[in-house]
């Protein structure tokens, strides 16, 4: 055996096949890797969703903003090399933390979208739920 490979093993010695029943048990097929179930205190955290204050329209604020880029009222997203209005979705919360998208705009809580698609808010079998 090199050298190399007592050092590997010093650092990174093997472990017997049963230590990882637990995780098979738990998390099932394990050939690539483990994928933990949620935890019932996992919280998703969604980008806020805004739309026209006139309510639900033809135009998606993607279309909105395409619009005003063509018509020089706005400036275009770029990062070296990167037109991201050009490869990208426009969705009103900017680059990093989201912001109001401007005038004529208002926040639409995810309960209230969930409420018009007729999904729930939380799925079936989840604890808790965030108020709306």
């Amino acid at each position: 055996m090199s050298e190399e490979s007592n050092r590997m093993s010093e650092l990174w010695p093997l472990a017997p096949s049963q230590a990882t029943d637990w995780l098979l048990e738990l998390c099932g097929d394990g050939i690539t890797g483990f994928m933990p179930p949620a935890m019932p205190d996992a919280v998703w955290v969604l980008n806020a969703l805004y739309e026209h204050e006139e309510g639900p329209a033809d135009v998606s604020y993607h279309e909105y903003h395409q619009a005003r880029l063509a018509d020089g009222s706005v400036q275009r997203h770029e990062v070296p090399g990167i037109d991201l209005d050009a490869v990208g979705i426009a969705t009103g919360g900017g680059l990093g933390r989201a912001h109001h998208p401007g005038p004529g705009w208002r926040q639409l809580r995810w309960a209230e979208q969930a409420r018009r698609i007729g999904d729930p808010v939380v799925p079936e079998c989840v604890l808790e739920r965030m108020p709306g």
